[in-house]
């Protein structure tokens, strides 16, 4: 269409300048020549292109390993869900005792104090006390033995939280997690009798993640591959897959941490872009550039320094957001070509 209109309008000025010619002898003056049509251009760029599958996940929290009490009595103080719980903080209390939180991939299942063995719930003991600055003049690197140092540093630890001054901790009034902790939903109330094995309230970690099932129909994905979660709100955040698991040979899921706000909710459905195809570092144009060329294939109407026009061959390759990847003679990152408009 709009090499026809090229060609129609220089035909147009052509007889346009003869009539003007017959006018300036004696006839009646000719109407000015049309302008010729403005024509839409854009550059070639070199860019990265990716084509998508969009599939639904379900964003919310990353699971936690669960807070299990181990101490008897009555409950007396719990925290609000959506309570966020770092090391050094209290997950509850017990007859007004506080049961505090400390990192750790080990759980606690014994009694801190002298003439205990070593172990590693007393490396974590100690690495809490460090962490807390209360082994300042003490130690500086957990042992795992608990010496006399270490007992000074927990009857710091306790004056801290005015407990009972003792340099030993009971079984349960230290609660080993690995992460931070977010208060989910009660399990148990204020008032109520705290006994060794309950969960007093739903955990999960802070962290946003969005978990996405698989099917054979979606693109593999791996680990470290940056994906797009589209919002409820249709608003876009980047995001990354940290772990695929299969549950089956024909199913799994995915684990897709986000990098943007995605806001506080829970079981909130979310939709998941998945790489299909990928090119880096190509030449593309946008799509309305592309030619159709009558012996089959495609070109594109170059625009040249001078401001001349000529029509170049070209392969297409990968199309993807509006834009195709192309190469071809005198095709570089900076060229100029027509768009249809």
């Amino acid at each position: 269409m709009r090499r026809g209109a090229l060609a129609a309008s220089l035909a147009a000025a052509a007889l346009a300048g003869a009539v003007t010619a017959v006018a300036v002898q004696g006839g009646q003056a000719a109407p000015a020549a049309p302008a010729p049509p403005n024509l839409a251009t854009a550059t070639v760029v070199r860019t990265n292109l990716v084509t998508t599958a969009l599939t639904g996940g379900t964003l919310g929290y990353a699971p936690a390993r669960p807070v299990v009490n181990l101490v008897t009595g009555i409950y007396t103080w719990l925290p609000r869900p959506g309570t966020r719980v770092r090391a050094g903080g209290v997950l509850y209390r017990v007859d007004d005792t506080p049961v505090v939180l400390m990192a750790g991939a080990v759980p606690a299942w014994r009694p801190f104090g002298i003439g205990m063995t070593d172990g590693p719930d007393v490396r974590q003991l100690q690495a809490g006390l460090i962490a807390g600055h209360f082994a300042g003049g003490l130690f500086t690197t957990p042992t795992g033995h608990y010496d006399l140092a270490t007992a000074d540093a927990v009857e710091r630890w306790q004056t801290a939280r005015g407990l009972t001054v003792t340099g030993s901790i009971p079984l349960g009034q230290v609660v080993f997690l690995p992460t931070a902790i977010l208060a989910g939903a009660m399990n148990v109330a204020a008032g109520e009798a705290a006994s060794a094995g309950q969960r007093p309230y739903q955990v999960t970690t802070s962290q946003r993640t969005v978990t996405v099932p698989l099917n054979p129909t979606l693109p593999p994905a791996a680990v470290g591959e940056a994906v797009s979660i589209v919002l409820p709100s249709q608003a876009t955040v980047p995001g990354t897959i940290t772990a695929v698991s299969a549950l089956s040979s024909t199913s799994g899921q995915l684990t897709v941490t986000p990098s943007g706000a995605t806001g506080m909710g829970t079981n909130v459905q979310v939709q998941v872009s998945l790489a299909v195809q990928s090119a880096r570092g190509v030449l593309a144009v946008p799509v309305s550039a592309l030619l159709a060329l009558a012996g089959g294939g495609y070109g594109l109407e170059v625009v040249t320094p001078s401001g001349a026009h000529r029509l170049t061959g070209v392969t297409a390759g990968l199309f993807a957001s509006g834009q195709v990847q192309v190469s071809g003679p005198g095709i570089a990152a900076g060229t100029k070509v027509v768009v249809a408009q």
